[in-house]
């Protein structure tokens, strides 16, 4: 900078200010925290990027916060508006100053020059903050997973140990027991692989926020992956003396990944298992249709609750994970990507009882 342009500002400030006002059309603003913005102050804050070398005042002339990115984007667009508009505010004064052609062409020069360049560190500033900020906030969240992913495992042992221990006193291994304990063991069981399923739940979310975690796509039935799903459940339901019943198409095969799949799925069983009244019956069903793999879960819950308007049952589709629905199925020898929809709901009939379905497409 050669100064040119802030000693040009500094002589006639009042003049300068006036024409970029006219210029832009504009009145005095008005602060977040009140008072007025003047044309004099944006002049007297861009003589100070230009002669100290500070964009502080111009900053906080725009209230450019970087911890209330609130309309950030806003602000800089409007701050990088006004300085290219104080080139032609300048030129005018110039003449109106009596300069000659060649003053008033090195003048312009310098402006250009000058005005771009603090452009231009408004720019990169803002840029270098956003992005410390982004970094800091990424080493947080990377640590709480860590964290999170540590008290996953320490949890798991002991579960797994409970879990484990009370398989062999409900099957006689370790000697026999009378009827009255084995009931209890078995909902200790049950209780425990309840446990189990949630902390896997919780350590799988913690997996998907790590860009790091890829999906693991393989070919499998949706029969197996419907088993293995009925399979986790399986003591939690003879705890509350329901039945899992399945209808699921076969030959039905597609690519996944299964890890995420069973874990979707068995937390909409269980789900359906927690709330199905003892001694009913869960039906889980899958099928194909036209382009895409259905799966269903349907229990006999009490769906509405009394305050809730009647005629309408309670209907819910699961919505997978974001990186579930970049799984690709394949069926029938066709490749299938359809997205899976989101939340829907279905009317049902006057006199039909409300049982609550859950449902995956």
């Amino acid at each position: 900078m050669t100064g040119q342009l802030a000693d040009f500002l500094a002589a006639h400030a009042e003049r300068v200010a006036e024409v970029w006002a006219q210029l832009q059309g504009s009145a005095p603003e008005q602060r977040t925290g009140g008072g007025a913005r003047s044309p004099r102050q944006f002049l007297s804050a861009t003589l100070v990027a230009l002669s100290a070398d500070d964009l502080g005042p111009l900053m906080a002339f725009y209230e450019v916060d970087f911890d209330k990115t609130f309309e950030l984007d806003q602000h800089l667009e409007k701050a990088l508006l006004h300085l290219a508009a104080l080139r032609p505010a300048t030129a005018k004064v110039a003449v109106e100053a009596g300069l000659d052609p060649g003053s008033q062409l090195s003048l312009a020069l310098d402006a250009a020059e000058d005005l771009a360049v603090i452009a231009t560190r408004l720019s990169v500033t803002a840029a270098r903050r956003l992005s410390q900020q982004i970094s800091a906030m990424t080493t947080a969240s990377s640590a709480r997973g860590t964290s999170l992913s540590i008290t996953m495992h320490e949890l798991r042992r002991p579960l797994t140990i409970l879990n484990s221990y009370g398989q062999l006193l409900s099957t006689g291994m370790l000697g026999q027991m009378p009827d009255s304990a084995t009931v209890a063991i078995d909902g200790i069981t049950a209780s425990t692989e309840m446990m189990v399923r949630m902390v896997n739940a919780l350590a799988e979310l913690s997996r998907l926020e790590d860009p790091e975690d890829k999906l693991t796509i393989e070919p499998m039935g949706l029969t197996d992956l419907v088993a293995g799903a009925i399979e986790t459940v399986t003591m939690e339901a003879k705890l509350r003396d329901c039945t899992v019943a399945q209808d699921v198409a076969p030959d039905i095969t597609f690519r996944g990944d299964r890890r995420r799949l069973t874990l979707a799925l068995t937390n909409i069983l269980g789900n359906a298992v927690k709330h199905a009244p003892d001694g009913s019956t869960i039906t889980i069903r899958g099928w194909q249709q036209d382009e895409s793999i259905h799966v269903s879960v349907r229990d006999q819950g009490t769906g509405f609750a009394p305050r809730r308007p009647t005629g309408y049952s309670r209907s819910t589709t699961a919505r997978w994970p974001s990186a579930i629905a970049r799984c690709r199925a394949a069926a029938s020898g066709s490749t299938l990507s359809r997205p899976w929809p989101s939340a829907t709901a279905a009317a049902c009939p006057p006199g039909r009882s409300r049982a609550r379905e859950r449902s995956s497409r």
